[in-house]
């Protein structure tokens, strides 16, 4: 399992045109992934593999599902999220 200590996400709402740079941790093996960051208290997605570098995503004890796709050999993660309502757009940078 590769994980990613010192990641920054790039959220960007659709519903008010916001967005906001944090710090998360991302984890990732041959078949899943699971992002963590910090808003009120730790919130986590995690999911499965859908091909090379597509993943699919639900959140833990939340209504939350996203995508995030990445091209081999890159260091950024991008998709899309739908939570509680809302949604938007982000982009994960691994470091």
């Amino acid at each position: 399992m590769s994980i990613w200590k010192h990641c920054t996400i790039t959220t960007l709402y659709y519903s008010n045109d916001e967005s906001s740079d944090d710090p998360c941790v991302v984890k990732i093996d041959a078949d899943r992934i699971l992002v963590e960051y910090e808003d009120e208290g730790t919130v986590q997605y995690t999911g499965s593999a859908n091909g090379e570098g597509h993943f699919e995503l639900k959140g833990v004890d939340f209504d939350g599902r996203a995508t995030l796709h990445m091209f081999p050999g890159s260091s950024v993660l991008e998709g899309s999220w739908v939570e509680e309502g809302d949604r938007g757009m982000w982009r994960i940078k691994l470091a």
